[in-house]
């Protein structure tokens, strides 16, 4: 129960033992039977989550803004805006960055990281789009709530990025591409950490935004996933507009979350240290518009500016 979840930081190079908010929490809701019973009736609830949305979004939480930058050693020269510019807890959660402050690989066959976060490639979905995380198991066709489109990714490959609390919390394009409309699918806020990944089938019970994206490389699907205290899920991003890789696609208010990039079968090749991470069961800890995979080949060119087979 007290065992340390770990990630490896590409920046370090080293295996380092993960911050977590409140983890004597989640340690007791997903771990023993009378946390696991208040969260399944309680916690998990939009509108246990919209109670602290509600606090977060009054000015006395703006107090607990230093403290949390202390105790996670956030690097405030990154941010766009300075502490004192913060009206409240929930507006320092979305905070923006300097531009300069995530270069954007930009070379074309790259797929860059939509968030900060720890990574997690899955090679294979397998012929029936088995989703396979933390020892979970669910169906593609589930998590997506359209079995027919999660017929086009089956055998396909999957990277799911993991935020935390004190992450920076807006998701950006992993590619160039035309956004379709976002399907918005209901459900609980169960927390993405590995403790409760390990107990419940988060990603097909949680709240989910789901986006296709058309790029030169066939179609690719990203979905943003809420967790615990994630009041909502905003999007920014205009559907149907060309949008150019690591340009803001939206962000999360409050709480930790996850997003899941998918990728039809043979289209891309994972980082190395994510993929050899992957294999022994440990994320990777990659920032925002760093390199995550990339793209086989060129399957669609454009022409005339429009996207032709």
């Amino acid at each position: 129960m007290n065992k340390k979840i770990q990630i490896y930081s590409r920046y370090t190079g080293k295996i380092e033992d993960e911050s977590v908010c409140g983890e004597w929490f989640m340690r007791f809701a997903y771990g023993l039977w009378p946390g696991r019973f208040l969260q399944n009736f309680l916690g998990c609830r939009p509108f246990f989550s919209r109670l602290g949305g509600l606090y977060a979004n009054c000015s006395w939480s703006r107090k607990k803004i230093l403290p949390f930058i202390e105790r996670h050693r956030i690097d405030m020269e990154e941010c766009l805006l300075p502490m004192s510019a913060f009206a409240n807890f929930n507006e320092f959660f979305s905070r923006q960055l300097h531009p300069n402050a995530r270069p954007i690989d930009r070379n074309r066959d790259a797929i860059v990281a939509p968030v900060d976060g720890r990574y997690t490639y899955i090679a294979n979905l397998g012929k029936n789009a088995i989703f396979p995380v933390k020892g979970q198991e669910f169906s593609l066709g589930n998590f997506l709530r359209n079995r027919e489109l999660a017929k086009k990714f089956f055998g396909g490959s999957a990277i799911i990025a993991r935020l935390c609390p004190h992450d920076y919390h807006r998701f950006h394009f992993p590619c160039d591409g035309v956004p379709g409309n976002v399907c918005h699918i209901c459900g609980k806020l169960h927390s993405v950490h590995p403790i409760a990944l390990e107990k419940r089938r988060v990603f097909c019970e949680n709240k989910r935004t789901i986006t296709r994206i058309i790029s030169a490389w066939r179609e690719i699907i990203m979905v943003e996933v809420g967790a615990t205290f994630v009041g909502s899920i905003k999007q920014t991003f205009i559907p149907h507009r060309h949008c150019k890789k690591g340009s803001e696609k939206g962000f999360f208010s409050l709480g930790g979350s996850s997003v899941v990039l998918l990728f039809e079968p043979q289209r891309i090749i994972p980082s190395r240290d994510m993929e050899k991470m992957s294999a022994i069961g440990r994320e990777c800890f990659i920032r925002m518009g760093d390199r995550i995979a990339t793209f086989r080949t060129t399957r669609l060119a454009e022409k005339n500016g429009a996207l032709v087979q």
